[in-house]
């Protein structure tokens, strides 16, 4: 009878916990393996971006895998399964709006709206980003 209580106890934490992350969706780490850049976000509460504190806490970045180049989420807005942000290089000389839509728990889709496109180095070039992205979350 104490294991039953104990496993039942154990369910019910991890129940709570996850429902817990399931009301904060924007909030985790997504990539694009494709594209081979990723989203750290955490549009609800403001974190230390690596290498770029200077900036100080932000809602989260995009960054190409291996490479140190960030664009800095600034500020965002979120409505439900919908969130606008606003995104500048870490040059501080480009900028856009762009909105971010969950479809379902796993997908983020970034579409750009207004404003500089997203451009990453690849291979000593600046590659432009699609202006609409889907994510995975990792």
């Amino acid at each position: 009878m104490k294991k039953l209580s104990i496993i039942t106890a154990f369910m019910l934490i991890s129940i709570a916990v996850s429902a817990q992350q399931e009301s904060k969706p924007f909030k985790g780490y997504f990539v694009n393996d494709e594209l081979e850049v990723y989203l750290r976000i955490n549009l609800y509460d403001n974190m230390d971006i690596p290498e770029h504190e200077l900036f100080g806490p932000l809602p989260g970045f995009l960054a190409k895998q291996h490479n140190g180049f960030y664009w800095l989420i600034t500020d965002a807005k979120v409505k439900g399964i919908k969130a606008t942000v606003a995104f500048i290089n870490d040059y501080g000389s480009e900028d856009l709006t762009a909105t971010f839509l969950m479809p379902n728990d796993s997908t983020l889709v970034l579409e750009q709206k207004e404003g500089s496109p997203i451009k990453v180095p690849k291979k000593g070039k600046w590659f432009k980003l699609p202006s609409k992205i889907t994510f995975k979350r990792k």
